[in-house]
């Protein structure tokens, strides 16, 4: 992918960029429990693969905010165009391969991607990733958990991508009122942990990556009709 620098001189967060760039910890997480159940119904419906979907919104939740596309390299910051997910794919003895898949696409096309790349990364020796490393979101899944908080793993203070993991979709009910008549309903969430430097993304940024999300799960629907 290609990437811009960052005017520093003009660039409005160079002070608070300087000040976290300093800490042994300048990391944020945060953890939101996301409403799905209007997208998680129609997406069982219409049969196709919670995993991916899911991914596919994420991923183009975080492109569409620029903090998620800045990386910090050296003293500067670059800003790539599109940042694609590397995710993990599981293999029979309980280790995984790193997969990537272009999420910069239709959705029934990254899908078909997602398949031949999959099937490729299975095949895989190593644990690797190809390309540019700094351009990639880290996105990952716990689908046997369901948990309110999570932190990632990092190898030094100026690591700057931004990891975006979920678990278990939870199912719970409630009584509504409709049409003068109490009703029981349900109500499907899944819990969505960022972890980001926060020499780049402040928590109004995380804020609006989940508005995002939000967004892109309600565009989707248009495909599963």
């Amino acid at each position: 992918m290609n990437y811009k620098n960052i005017d520093m001189g003009s660039y409005p967060r160079k002070e608070h960029f300087e000040y976290f760039k300093t800490m042994q910890y300048p990391f944020v997480t945060m953890t939101v429990q996301v409403d799905i159940t209007d997208w998680f119904k129609k997406l069982k419906k219409a049969g196709y693969p919670l995993f991916h979907c899911f991914q596919y919104a994420v991923s183009r939740a975080a492109n569409s905010v620029p903090q998620f596309r800045q990386r910090i390299k050296g003293d500067g910051i670059i800003e790539y165009d599109f940042c694609n997910p590397s995710y993990t794919v599981a293999l029979p003895d309980g280790t995984y391969r790193y997969c990537m898949v272009n999420a910069d696409q239709p959705l029934n096309d990254y899908l078909a991607e997602a398949k031949i790349m999959q099937d490729k990364a299975l095949h895989d020796d190593h644990l690797h990733e190809e390309g540019d490393k700094m351009s990639f979101l880290f996105t990952s899944c716990v689908p046997w958990q369901n948990f309110t908080g999570a932190t990632m793993p990092f190898p030094s203070s100026d690591f700057s991508v931004p990891n975006i993991n979920w678990g278990k979709y939870k199912v719970e009910k409630y009584l509504a009122l409709e049409d003068g008549q109490v009703v029981e309903k349900d109500k499907i969430t899944i819990p969505v942990v960022v972890f980001v430097n926060h020499a780049l993304v402040d928590g109004r940024h995380i804020s609006e990556f989940f508005a995002g999300l939000d967004r892109e799960l309600s565009n989707m629907e248009q495909y599963y009709e």
